[in-house]
């Protein structure tokens, strides 16, 4: 019967299986520290323990390889990316402080990697918006000292646009950074400055309040003027009305005198027909002495035959 040497720790089998093992991890660890890869919104650059940049391009899209334990890797987003600042305190030419939101939009070209990763700031990416936050402060604080408190609302648009043409042209200038878009999204103002705004528009609107009143009253005045000339016309047109009236009766009375006149003096007969043109039937009474005048009825009636 062959006799087996008994198995244990200290055996050829189970030394050489937790070597096996050790020796697997060891693999598998150098293998995971030397690959790494690089994604589609973002580029890389590797450097050695001490800080020393081991690449001279920047890594784009893909699988690389570095140097194990030894060599790290620095990522870059290099797709659009937005910055919002909140918050930030500038002041206007009338020195009134007022506060903004910005909000930035830009895109790290390739030619910008390498610069901003390993000589701008700390090594890597964790200086960025360190590094653009300052220009945009500075340029939003340029831009606005430029406008008065009462005209930023009606001037905004040309606030925004200088401001995305200076904070434009200096991250370009300074870090090579393309600027898609600069958006001024928010302005608040004091509140002193909202109550004297609030108090300001109180006041025009008591003046427009007052001018109406007072061009109510003016017009009021000049209707009770136009109608009180009106009426004066009028009146003065009936007075002369009445007394061109009176005057026409006069001269028909005294022109029907004046032919009664001629009538008696032509014709001395014409008293008697006159007389009884305007008899009324009824004889004269006389009250007191004298006689009772009588009227020859018998002329007037011959004179009808």
């Amino acid at each position: 019967m062959l006799n087996l040497p008994p198995k244990g720790p200290n055996s050829f089998s189970g030394r050489f299986g937790v070597g096996g093992l050790l020796l697997a991890i060891v693999i598998v660890l150098l293998l995971v520290n030397s690959v790494f890869v690089v994604s589609p919104s973002e580029e890389a650059g590797t450097r050695w323990l001490g800080g020393t940049p081991m690449t001279t391009a920047p890594l784009t899209t893909g699988v690389h390889f570095k140097v194990p334990f030894f060599e790290s890797v620095d990522r870059l987003q290099t797709s659009r990316s937005v910055y919002t600042l909140n918050g930030l305190d500038v002041y206007t030419n009338d020195n009134q402080k007022v506060t903004i939101d910005v909000s930035l939009i830009y895109q790290i070209p390739s030619s910008a990697v390498m610069n901003l990763l390993y000589h701008i700031g700390r090594a890597g990416a964790v200086d960025i918006e360190a590094t653009v936050l300052p220009v945009v402060r500075d340029r939003a604080l340029a831009a606005f000292a430029q406008y008065n408190t009462l005209t930023i609302s009606d001037q905004r648009a040309q606030i925004t646009q200088q401001m995305r043409k200076d904070i434009s042209e200096a991250l370009s200038r300074l870090f090579g950074v393309d600027v898609i878009d600069v958006q001024l999204v928010g302005i608040h103002y004091s509140p002193i400055f909202d109550q004297s705004i609030e108090e300001a528009v109180r006041a025009k609107n008591l003046v427009v309040q007052a001018e109406n009143t007072v061009a109510q009253k003016k017009f009021e005045g000049e209707q009770k003027t136009v109608t009180a000339s009106a009426e004066a016309a009028a009146a003065v047109e009936r007075a002369n009305g009445e007394a061109q009236a009176t005057v026409l009766q006069a001269q028909a009375q005294a022109k029907a005198i004046d032919t009664v006149g001629e009538a008696l003096k032509g014709n001395p007969e014409y008293a008697h027909f006159y007389g009884l043109q305007h008899w009324n039937g009824s004889l004269p009474q006389v009250v007191g002495a004298g006689s009772i005048p009588m009227i020859d009825l018998s002329k007037g009636q011959d004179a009808g035959k």
